[in-house]
């Protein structure tokens, strides 16, 4: 069998210019698949400001910047870019939605729809005349809505593998977009054992272990993927002399799959900071990490052959 290509990102949490690079990155690695191991919505809703003269203010860190009407999408393309959501309000109207926290999560959630429709029409626009089929999850920041569109508006070169396993190729693809409990305790958080429920539901239709691959957004429990700062009450990084602390997040339940089925690989994201490879009982798992927010894309490029990893390589661009 000749050399099955995958390029794997995740965690890219809105951000439009990393995504573009996914999809624009097809010609260049030239992979088979692409798969987007979850976590697609972003998490904040920028502010700018309407001011006299035909000017704008917004806050790109600390400190007020203040800019001509004339450079309005630049802006706009920048905190996109950031994978945030812009909104141009009034300072009244964005106190007033600041005092309803949920009310703005659900403005906030449509926004982030409406980014989702927009990278599936890229998808469609680029990949299907390629024939190129992109495999796309969910993660736990993302809501079940977002699962809907996927579901239901993806062209017919996208596959959702949550809870169920797809066909790509000559390999299959098990996915799941819950994680095991977090501080945040975001929309797709599970405690273990509930996670361990979903698991055990859905993974007995994990059948051919020489041409399976799992697409999980939690990292197992105890490997180099998993590592993350251990948090204080106040969910604030912990040091000692001044050294960050470490700790690992990933699910027992996520290992434990992997123990009894065997896969050719296993794909990871979730915890940004932990890029690297790893072996759980003799199969390799992945987690290309995420540094988002910069507009750098990080992925992986993995080589298979007859149900085999020949070769892997993480790229950063």
């Amino acid at each position: 069998m000749s050399r099955f290509r995958i390029f794997f990102v995740s965690d890219l949490h809105g951000s439009e210019v990393c995504f573009r690079k996914f999809v624009n990155a097809a010609p260049v690695y030239k992979p088979d698949l692409l798969i987007y191991g979850g976590d697609i919505m972003g998490k904040i809703l920028q502010p700018i400001f309407p001011r006299e003269k035909r000017t704008y203010l917004w806050y790109p860190g600390d400190k007020p910047v203040v800019f001509p009407a004339a450079s309005l999408r630049e802006v706009e393309r920048t905190i996109a870019d950031q994978g945030r959501y812009s909104l141009v309000t009034t300072p009244e109207e964005w106190e007033r939605r600041r005092k309803d926290p949920e009310g703005m999560e659900r403005y906030c959630r449509e926004i982030g729809k409406d980014r989702v429709r927009s990278w599936l029409r890229l998808v469609e626009e680029r990949l299907l005349p390629r024939k190129l089929p992109l495999v796309m999850n969910v993660g736990n920041d993302d809501t079940d809505g977002i699962l809907e569109i996927l579901r239901k508006e993806a062209p017919p070169n996208l596959l959702v593998p949550e809870g169920q396993v797809v066909t790509a190729g000559p390999y299959e693809i098990y996915g799941c977009g819950y994680a095991n409990m977090t501080p945040w305790h975001c929309p797709r958080d599970l405690e273990e054992p509930e996670l361990q429920r979903f698991l055990d539901r859905t993974s007995g239709q994990i059948g051919r272990s020489k041409r399976m691959i799992l697409d999980i957004h939690a990292p197992p429990a105890n490997t180099s993927l998993d590592l993350a700062p251990e948090l204080d009450a106040n969910l604030k990084p912990k040091t000692v002399a001044g050294q960050m602390m470490m700790t690992h997040v990933g699910s027992p339940s996520v290992r434990g799959l992997i123990e009894s089925t065997h896969p050719v690989a296993s794909l990871h994201g979730h915890i940004h900071e932990s890029m690297g490879v790893d072996s759980v009982a003799g199969t390799p798992v992945f987690n290309p990490g995420s540094v988002y927010f910069s507009g750098t894309l990080q992925g992986l490029i993995l080589d298979l052959n007859d149900g085999t990893v020949v070769d892997h390589m993480f790229v950063t661009g």
